[in-house]
């Protein structure tokens, strides 16, 4: 028996996921120049169906609400600023210093990719609040995972609780205190992430050199 058939159902359901990605990207794509343009509140569903050429029916079956269009955004984002290649080097890298420094510019440039225009935490609707939530528990648990790692090596600092250090890492890792920098003050992302990091290291890790702290190699 032939299986042209199956062959043919699955040329076809490729197709269709070709398509529907290509359909998600276009929005997807919409999206951000959008939000970027006019801010995410005053961004409708009809406006990103318009921009990329589909009905709002499309957008809503391919999304279904504008908060998801935007979480895509920001996954989009993250790639473009090579989001992968940060996780890799901050996972090989074995002196906490160089972590934290590595962290910081990964930081910076999620920041940068995601541009000040952006500002989802200052264009906060209560559709948008869940998802900024979501952000700030991701960016909590990859910290908490960092700073585990440097207290199982002793490199918290020893008046701290390894739950203060999460602390003071998160606090300083927001969104708010990027554009402080940047947009406040005029800092260049390269500047912020050279701040970051070693600010970061002066607030968790214990002085090189101090008693029970590893030596800096």
């Amino acid at each position: 028996m032939s299986d042209r058939p199956s062959s043919t159902r699955r040329y076809r359901s490729s197709l269709r996921e070709a398509q529907a990605a290509r359909t998600r990207a276009d929005i997807t794509a919409a999206a951000r120049e959008l939000f970027e343009s006019v801010g995410f509140a005053d961004t409708t569903i009809a406006a990103i169906a318009a921009r990329a050429g589909f009905s709002p029916q499309t957008v809503y079956a391919a999304f279904g609400s504008k908060a998801k269009v935007a979480r895509a955004v920001v996954e989009q984002m993250e790639e473009t600023a090579d989001a992968a290649r940060w996780r890799e080097r901050i996972a090989v890298e074995r002196d906490p210093r160089r972590i934290l420094q590595a962290f910081a510019e990964w930081t910076s440039a999620f920041f940068t990719a995601s541009g000040p225009q952006l500002s989802l935490a200052r264009d906060l609707t209560a559709e948008m609040e869940e998802m900024v939530a979501e952000g700030n528990a991701r960016r909590r648990a990859a910290l908490t995972a960092l700073i585990d790692r440097f207290a199982g090596d002793g490199a918290v600092r020893r008046d701290l609780t390894p739950g203060m250090a999460v602390d003071r890492a998160w606090l300083l890792t927001g969104l708010e205190t990027y554009l402080n920098a940047t947009a406040g003050c005029g800092w260049s992302p390269a500047e912020y992430a050279a701040w970051l990091g070693e600010t970061l290291a002066q607030q968790v890790l214990e002085p090189v050199g101090s008693a029970g702290s590893p030596s800096e190699p």
